[in-house]
């Protein structure tokens, strides 16, 4: 699991460095990588493994499903509002994971700004939950 944080943590900071250096599609998809295996890391940790799949939120909702089982309703419903909240920006990042390499889709800064709020907040709520599943 450490080793999945690690590389999400690298995603991140080199999607840091691609927005200023205005490489925005680039950036976008560093994005996605991190978030998506923030969000697998997490599940490992939980699961015992990682679900098949790369859509942030799919395994988001794999995450609020499970919480549900083990009867953490507040944390689930911490995921689930997170999905509703940020369920547009999800999208666009979603979207990178292909469209920044094969699609004829260029992003810009705003796209990434946008994006970055997004996994800031998806990084606190996979703390939040945690620090509370695991403390």
């Amino acid at each position: 699991m450490e080793i999945l944080v690690k590389r999400s943590k690298s995603f991140y900071n080199y999607a840091l460095e691609a927005l200023s250096r205005g490489d925005f599609d680039l950036a976008l998809f560093l994005l996605e990588q991190a978030a998506q295996l923030r969000v697998k890391a997490l599940l490992l940790r939980l699961l015992g493994f990682t679900p098949k799949g790369h859509r942030i939120r799919e395994l988001l909702g794999a995450l609020a499903k499970y919480l549900e089982s083990l009867n953490r309703e507040e944390l689930a419903k911490l995921v689930s509002e997170f999905i509703d909240v940020w369920r547009s920006e999800l999208r666009v990042v979603e979207e990178a994971y292909t469209g920044s390499r094969y699609l004829l889709r260029t992003y810009d800064r705003s796209d990434v700004e946008k994006a970055l709020k997004a996994v800031e907040e998806l990084f606190k709520v996979v703390e939040a939950v945690e620090n509370s599943v695991f403390s």
